[in-house]
């Protein structure tokens, strides 16, 4: 087996184990070693560790194979419908690109996406009825039948598929969207119904190809202190949509895996009830992981946690090595977790401390672990 030489002189394994991975989400005891996790990282760090900017699937694949992860990540559904047309000058942007100084460690300024604030491409029902909807027929599912060809059998691939409530609100825009739940115009339900009939097809698309070995559903339902709105409104017209979705991937024998970032605690258990078997990225900032595996080890896959606010992007390398330790040991014990950043590896994440966070996880995530 060929071997990845990174920080601390530990050697990250090249050969995948999506088996071990699965074993993992599913929450069934304690596999071989706690997976590495990531569902993104910034074409910059992709760029430094391939020598070359990623422009294809196979450098995709190159990327997160050669780092250790068991599966590609492969964004689909209306994020990935948002993200391009941001890009496309033929569309009117659904978000904007703004260039700043994000990085505390590096000079350079660089472009990042946000999200309209007030009224976005959908401001009423005429704005509803001109959308260019996308077909969900027409997503690059070739991409994902060439990581099928590519990628041993040892690897899968992971779709990861989004938003519902959070792409609802990115279209109406947010001011708009919250003043339409408040007066009762049905224009983000409406929003909402749409977008969960386009991702019900995608999915039900993406679980024909053999390679898909799970699925995620981002939807950020939270700022870092609480939901951005009230338990009830997800429960009646959000969840239903997760739910639906999750009976597809469930009746295939895949783990569902669900992204939100924030404090979210007052609908963990509908999300269970939705079908997920995994919550990703558990930010130190919003939610105790600790007490999150107290409270749902057994029932629930515990993703992340590594500190992006401080650890990752501010911290040493040395200080990455502790902290991954710390993590592994706490939470690592019995099963159930997978270990990563606490939202995805950025490019204001220095790539020393990447290193040391793969070669971390590598060196103390070999069970059994000792607490």
């Amino acid at each position: 087996m060929t071997t990845i030489p990174l920080a601390f002189d530990v050697l990250v394994p090249a050969m995948p184990d999506f088996a071990n991975l699965r074993k993992a989400f599913l929450s069934q005891g304690e596999p071989a070693r706690v997976p590495a996790l990531e569902y993104a990282a910034d074409k910059a760090i992709k760029a430094k560790f391939l020598g070359r900017e990623p422009k294809t699937v196979e450098d995709e694949a190159e990327f997160f194979l050669g780092c250790g992860y068991d599966f590609v990540p492969v964004l689909f559904g209306i994020r990935l419908t948002l993200v391009e047309r941001a890009a496309s000058a033929g569309h009117a942007a659904p978000m904007r690109r703004a260039a700043a100084h994000y990085s505390a460690n590096q000079d350079e300024t660089s472009e990042r996406l946000w999200a309209e604030e007030n009224a976005g491409l959908i401001g009423d029902e005429a704005a509803f009825d001109r959308f260019e909807w996308p077909d969900p027929d027409g997503y690059p599912y070739d991409d994902i039948a060439r990581l099928g060809r590519l990628l041993p059998a040892e690897a899968k691939v992971i779709p990861v598929v989004g938003y519902v409530f959070a792409a609802a609100w990115m279209l109406v825009g947010f001011e708009r969207f919250c003043l339409d739940l408040a007066e009762g115009g049905g224009l983000a339900e409406r929003v909402i119904e749409r977008i969960g009939q386009i991702h019900l097809r995608v999915i039900e698309n993406l679980l024909e190809f053999d390679c898909v070995g799970a699925v995620c559903m981002p939807d950020d339902l939270a700022y870092t202190h609480s939901l951005i709105v009230r338990p009830d409104f997800l429960r009646r017209h959000v969840f239903p949509w997760h739910r639906r979705i999750g009976d597809r991937v469930r009746a295939k024998g895949l783990p569902y895996l669900f992204h939100s970032d924030g404090r979210y605690l007052p609908v963990i258990d509908d999300l269970i009830e939705c079908g997920y078997h995994a919550i990703h990225p558990c930010e130190p900032a919003s939610m105790d992981i600790v007490e999150l595996k107290r409270r749902y080890g057994g029932r629930l896959c515990l993703c992340g946690n590594i500190n992006l606010d401080r650890t990752l992007t501010l911290g040493t390398p040395e200080e990455v090595d502790e902290e991954v330790r710390q993590r592994i040991r706490a939470v690592g014990p019995g099963g159930g977790y997978c270990c990563g950043s606490s939202n995805s590896v950025t490019e204001y994440v220095p790539y020393a401390n990447f290193q040391a966070m793969l070669a971390a996880i590598e060196k103390y995530g070999k069970y059994p672990i000792r607490c």
